[in-house]
């Protein structure tokens, strides 16, 4: 299986780079942050707010409880909804796309550090206002509506945190996919095209197969051999454990359609290319298989 080619983070402006500013990196005598700090607290205090600041620098504000709701896991995917707004002129940064959620593998570190940290203090359907400081915020990116080093106002909506499992659950739902097999490790296998005449792998084989590997959450390949076809040799520990198990289970001429967790796939990980992930950590993955031939 080739290297993932296609970038799937679509949170282009909640991302940062993932070698991004730490607590460890901040300069507490830095003039502009210091600014940050003092603009916040004159902000809450403005608008009479009854939240708190935490140590890193946010402050946070939760404006709608929901009493024991569950709040997120490392690795769980959470759905959440956003508006953010620069705190000195008021004016709208960013939103998301109308009530459609944004996904995200809470726990990767590859989001406004702010942001997540104040996603870990909300449970589900809970709504919070977050004043981040540009120190765990956009630093010196600048956007549209927010000078570098900006101190920004976030209205978040957590709307649900999934595990795994969950997940896949979900998306054989919402996709209308059979009712797969689960084996002992978690795969799912759904066979869309028997053979039963056709010769089955065994370790050591070179298999000629066609496939596409996708995540849940996208529309198209991160990987894919179009129209051609790629050689696999089994048994040799060359591709992530669930491939492996789903093409062992084909003989040639069959297809079949595998969804994993990241404990058979990338794993705390995930695949990154130019600074950026391919595949997040904890993604849960898809591939469509055929066998065409046993060399």
């Amino acid at each position: 299986m080739r290297n993932a080619t296609q970038t799937l983070l679509t949170l282009l402006v909640l991302t940062g780079v993932l070698t991004a500013c730490q607590q460890t990196d901040i300069n507490s005598t830095n003039e502009l942050y210091m600014a940050n700090d003092q603009a916040i607290q004159t902000y809450a205090s403005q608008k009479a707010y009854k939240g708190y600041l935490l140590t890193t620098g946010l402050y946070f504000y939760k404006t709608d409880s929901v009493s024991g709701s569950k709040k997120p896991a490392i690795g769980e995917e959470v759905q959440f909804n956003y508006k953010s707004y620069n705190i000195s002129t008021g004016a709208l940064v960013d939103s998301s796309a109308g009530t459609t959620p944004v996904y995200y593998p809470y726990g990767i570190q590859s989001i406004l550090s702010g942001l997540e940290q104040g996603l870990g203090l909300m449970g589900e359907g809970e709504k919070s206002i977050m004043l981040i400081p540009s120190y765990i915020g956009y630093n010196d990116r600048a956007l549209t509506n927010l000078p570098a080093y900006s101190a920004v106002r976030f209205d978040v909506t957590l709307v649900r945190s999934r595990t795994q499992d969950q997940q896949i659950s979900d998306y054989i739902t919402r996709t209308s996919l059979p009712t797969p097999e689960l084996t002992t490790t978690g795969l799912r296998f759904i066979r869309t095209q028997t053979n039963a005449a056709g010769a089955a792998p065994t370790t050591g084989q070179t298999v000629t197969i066609r496939y596409a590997g996708r995540t849940l959450r996208a529309r198209t390949a991160f990987d894919s051999t179009g129209t051609g076809t790629f050689d696999a040799t089994l048994g040799q520990g060359k591709y992530v454990a669930g491939f492996e198990e789903g093409l062992s289970k084909l003989r040639v001429g069959e297809k079949a359609t595998i969804i994993f967790p990241s404990t058979l796939g990338y794993g705390t990980t995930g695949v990154v290319q130019n600074n950026a992930y391919i595949i997040t950590p904890y993604a849960p993955l898809r591939f469509d298989l055929e066998v065409v031939s046993i060399k």
